[in-house]
Formats: C-alpha cells, sequence, structure tokens
C-alpha cells in the first residue's frame, strides 16, 4: 500500500511540474539565464530554477527575510522589498562590508548581493530609494520572522554561499514576486507568444528599416530613453539613423523572457553592423501593455558588462564557489562576529 501510495505522489508531482509553470519565468537561455532567483514574499520563500529545454526545473528552495512592512516599495525608507525584476550588479564581501560600515557591516553576514533597483520601470513609476541587496545576516533568527529587513531579502549564511554558486554578475535574473502564480502550459505559452512576436516583430522592422513599423512597438506616452529622454526625441533619433545609406545587418540570440504582473524583461546578445558600427552586446527591452493589450516598449538597455569575449553556448555553466573563500560561514567571519547577537542590533539591518 505505501509503495502504491508513493507512486501515485510521485505521478502528481510529475504531471504538475509538466502541465503547470510559473508565469514569471516564460523564456530562459544555458547563457544569460542559465539559473533565476523568484523570491515570493507572501511565503517569504526563494526558488532556485535552472534553465531545461521543457521549461524551467526548480532545483532548491530557501526561506528569507524581507522587508517589515508588506507591499511594493514606492519611496526611500519605507521598509519594503521592491517587487519586480532585476539583475546583480556587484558583490561585496563579508570583509569590505565591515571595512565601510564598521561594526555595522556584521549585520549583513558572510556578504551581499547588489541589485539594480531602481530599474527603468521603478524610475517610470516615480520610485525612491536604492541600496537593495539580497545579503545573509549575523542574526539568522531573524529570518523567521518573515517580515525584518528595510527591504533588502535576508537569507541564512550558508543559504547564501549555497546559492552564489549559481549566480553572475550582470546576467543571472531575480524577480520578486508577492505570489507566484503558476499557469497552464498552454496560457504560458500563449503569453510567451505574445512577447515572441512583439521582440520579433521589432527585430525585422529594425533589420529592414521599416520605420514606420518600427516606431510603432514603442510606447508613445510612457517611453523613456537616457540619452533622448522621450518618445519624441527617440523617434527623431531613429528616423535619422534610418536615413543612413544601407541597412544594418543585425542578429539576436541567448533570449529571455520574464514578467511580473504589470511588465517584462527581454534580455538577449545583440549583433550590430552597419556602415560605421560593429559591436555586441547584451540588450535589455523592459515591455508593457498598451491600451489595447499590445506589448510596447518603454525602456532599453545596451551593455557589455558580464559577457566574455566569446559568448558562445559551447562552454556549459558549472555552478562553483567564486564569491567566497569557503563554504564554511565560520570560517569567512572575523573572531569578533557572532552569529547571536542580540537582536535589538540587528533591528538596524536592512
Amino acid at each position: 500500500m505505501r509503495k502504491i501510495l508513493m507512486t501515485f505522489l510521485m505521478t502528481c508531482s510529475s504531471v504538475l511540474a509538466t502541465e503547470y509553470l510559473p508565469e514569471n519565468i516564460l523564456k530562459s537561455d544555458t547563457y544569460l539565464s542559465h539559473h533565476i532567483l523568484l523570491a515570493e514574499k507572501s511565503t517569504h520563500k526563494l526558488y532556485l530554477y535552472e534553465t531545461k529545454e521543457n521549461g524551467p526545473k526548480l532545483i532548491e528552495t530557501f526561506q528569507v527575510a524581507t522587508g517589515k512592512k508588506a507591499g511594493n516599495k514606492i519611496f526611500q525608507g519605507d521598509h519594503r522589498t521592491p517587487e519586480g525584476i532585476y539583475s546583480f550588479t556587484e558583490f561585496l564581501p563579508h570583509k569590505s562590508l565591515v571595512e565601510r560600515h564598521g561594526k555595522a557591516g556584521e549585520i549583513y553576514g558572510v556578504g551581499a548581493f547588489v541589485m539594480n533597483y531602481p530599474n527603468p520601470i521603478d524610475r517610470l513609476a516615480g520610485k525612491t530609494g536604492g541600496g537593495i541587496w539580497l545579503h545573509s545576516t549575523n542574526d539568522e533568527t531573524r529570518i523567521d520572522k518573515g517580515l525584518d529587513s528595510r527591504g533588502c531579502i535576508v537569507a541564512h549564511n550558508k543559504n547564501l554561499i549555497d546559492l552564489s554558486q549559481y549566480i553572475e554578475l550582470n546576467k543571472t535574473s531575480i524577480v520578486v514576486t508577492h505570489e507566484v502564480k503558476f499557469l497552464k502550459k498552454e496560457t504560458w505559452q500563449t503569453t510567451r507568444d505574445e512577447i515572441e512576436d512583439a521582440l520579433n516583430g521589432w527585430l525585422t522592422s529594425w533589420q529592414e528599416e521599416d520605420f514606420n513599423s518600427y516606431k510603432d512597438f514603442y510606447h508613445k506616452e510612457k517611453f523613456r530613453d537616457y540619452r533622448h529622454k522621450n518618445y519624441n526625441n527617440y523617434v527623431n533619433y531613429k528616423r535619422a539613423v534610418f536615413s543612413n545609406p544601407g541597412k544594418p545587418v543585425i542578429s539576436i540570440d541567448n533570449v529571455s523572457i520574464l514578467k511580473t504582473n504589470n511588465y517584462a524583461v527581454v534580455t538577449f546578445i545583440q549583433n550590430y553592423q552597419s556602415n560605421t558600427i560593429e559591436d555586441v552586446g547584451k540588450k535589455t527591452l523592459y515591455l508593457v501593455k498598451d491600451l489595447y493589450y499590445n506589448w510596447k516598449i518603454v525602456a532599453e538597455e545596451w551593455t557589455k558588462a558580464g559577457l566574455e569575449v566569446d559568448h558562445g553556448p559551447s562552454v556549459a555553466f558549472k555552478p562553483r564557489l567564486k564569491f567566497f573563500e569557503s563554504s564554511n560561514p565560520k570560517e569567512i567571519f572575523t573572531s569578533h562576529l557572532n552569529l547571536k547577537d542580540d537582536i535589538t542590533e540587528t533591528a538596524k539591518s536592512n
């Protein structure tokens, strides 16, 4: 009887894993998004997903703490954890944190990964603040509280060390949401297809220098560009670029698509060649739906950060300890750091 029950449970688990997928991870790739973190604030869980051919695969779950106040972050000092799609831009080891902040730096535990909050969507919404990190702590009992930070995501020291093996700066993304929702595979695929269709239409119009079609992929009211400021200025700039002789040769690969409740982030490697420019970099598109439910670009970013000279898919990612000198938290801490510091001291933490 026990064997039959176990077989039944395993079968159900396999069916659920096949038929339902997280709506936040619509497409991932083994170079830019070989692993993705998904933080659920309602349960204070941090999920580690791995990219597989048939969709994202959950490989481990960690308990975390988030902001002292529930809800999405709006302004600096509101003690809320922002919800959205972010990447890790920097790692701060324990030693650097203590050197920078003195004894107060001990509250970040073995280290901290810096998130790119506020991202373009946050800035578009007028959100303020900064210093949002995924870090550990010198008092792990605070994680049991759930709501116990000034906005950061706080993990156990050993768990942060384990997680770090799957993180690459300027590549690995973390999606922060109040509640993770799962979609039937058919609905999940439909949502993915809608965003892919917008991406492919944008790319084709650019390749063919179909200016009228190209400009329609941008949101007329919400689009912002750090150089040209708004839609009209950006469109005028692009019109001048399109008027140059010769069509550009543009290709993309390593596409990933992540989504929150109200926007999507598409990331890929872009290879661009024209009469005057030849360059390769990582392009990130931020998209929202307009009044007619069409996906429109509201911001785009381009960078070389995090890319090797050869970004081909031939070299498979292998988890390894690269941010920490040891997998043992006690060996990382200095002698004066005590995991059992008084709770009043840690109340000052992020």
